[in-house]
């Protein structure tokens, strides 16, 4: 055979190990699911400490998937001014500090609100969803999948059986 065909049929063998290896690589990338239980009305630690893990999970490269459940579905209801229970509140300014050291950025570039920090989180990779029926039950939303009264409007509603194979997938789980 000539010289060409070997050169290409070379070629075509380290695409294919070159394509395995990537897809071996991607699909090995661990998925972290947090899942959010508690409402801010009844321990605003738990959301405050779970934005701190959520962002250095997605420093350190994981696929970053957060479920807002149970009670925690009150937090993200929009009240009287359009805005919900956490958005408008400002970060303190020791950890302000304390997460510029940890992440090696400028005070400036910490976010200013919870609101702030909940879309920076999005905007880095985290993927949020949030309990649908849960929003039924609270009476924040009348039907099931609806998002309409929620301030965050990238929150994707789950059914029962979704949620559980999104916990299913996870390799690593954090509950707050």
């Amino acid at each position: 055979m000539n010289k060409a065909f070997w050169v290409f049929l070379t070629f075509l063998f380290f695409l294919g190990i070159s394509t395995h290896v990537g897809l071996t690589f991607a699909e090995s990338k661990k998925t972290i699911l947090f899942h959010l239980k508690t409402s801010l009305k009844h321990d605003d630690a738990q959301i405050c400490v779970a934005y701190n893990q959520i962002w250095a999970a997605l420093e350190e490269g994981l696929n970053v998937n957060v479920l807002i459940d149970a009670d925690a579905v009150n937090t993200y209801k929009v009240g009287w001014f359009g805005k919900d229970g956490i958005e408008k509140f400002k970060l303190p300014e020791n950890l302000k500090s304390s997460l510029s050291q940890q992440f090696g950025l400028k005070m400036e570039d910490i976010p200013a609100t919870y609101g702030d920090y909940l879309h920076m989180l999005r905007q880095k990779g985290a993927q949020f969803y949030i309990n649908s029926s849960m929003l039924v039950v609270a009476g924040i939303e009348e039907d099931l999948g609806a998002v309409d009264h929620l301030s965050a409007p990238f929150f994707k509603p789950l059914g029962l059986r979704e949620m559980i194979r999104l916990r299913k997938e996870a390799n690593l789980y954090m509950a707050y």
